[in-house]
């Protein structure tokens, strides 16, 4: 599969060897960012709606590289560049087995039909928080790839 056209958020530099899957330039949106587990749609309406610029990307990771290790990665950028964690999780039991539709399915988070949207045990959620800059980040391992869909928005945009 061919790359994508985009590229990567200033503040994300992607995982090495990840290439872009797909990608939304930063354009003014309103999203839902979930703090907390989400069971199902109700659980949704406690998630934070916020409105800025956001920005899409979705990467695409061969061969399957381990959702830990990703994360990890992740988790040393965003500190670097001092953020705080507000959620994170892994698994469906502690992200919630509503958490993919959210992201995936609702329209409320990534745009509908942008990102494969694979959810299941292999999942790690990431949403950390620098000002007024939000990051989400949704890892899965799959058999044979690792996804990794990010949303970064700006409320200040």
């Amino acid at each position: 599969m061919a790359e994508a056209p985009g590229e990567d958020h200033p503040l994300l530099p992607r995982y090495e060897g990840a290439e872009i899957h797909a990608y939304r330039a930063s354009s003014q949106d309103t999203v839902i960012i979930p703090a907390s587990r989400i069971g199902d749609e109700k659980a949704a309406s406690l998630a934070r709606q916020m409105t800025g610029d956001v920005t899409h990307i979705d990467y695409v990771l061969t061969p399957a590289t381990a959702t830990a290790q990703v994360g990890r990665y992740y988790e040393g950028l965003l500190q670097s560049a001092g953020f705080r964690t507000v959620f994170s999780c892994v698994g469906e039991r502690a992200c919630g087995s509503g958490m993919g539709a959210l992201i995936f399915n609702s329209g409320k988070v990534a745009p509908t039909g942008f990102a494969d949207g694979l959810f299941g045990d292999r999942m790690r959620v990431i949403v950390a928080q620098r000002g007024d800059t939000w990051t989400l980040l949704h890892i899965y391992e799959g058999p044979d790839r690792t996804t990794i869909y990010e949303a970064v928005v700006d409320e200040a945009g």
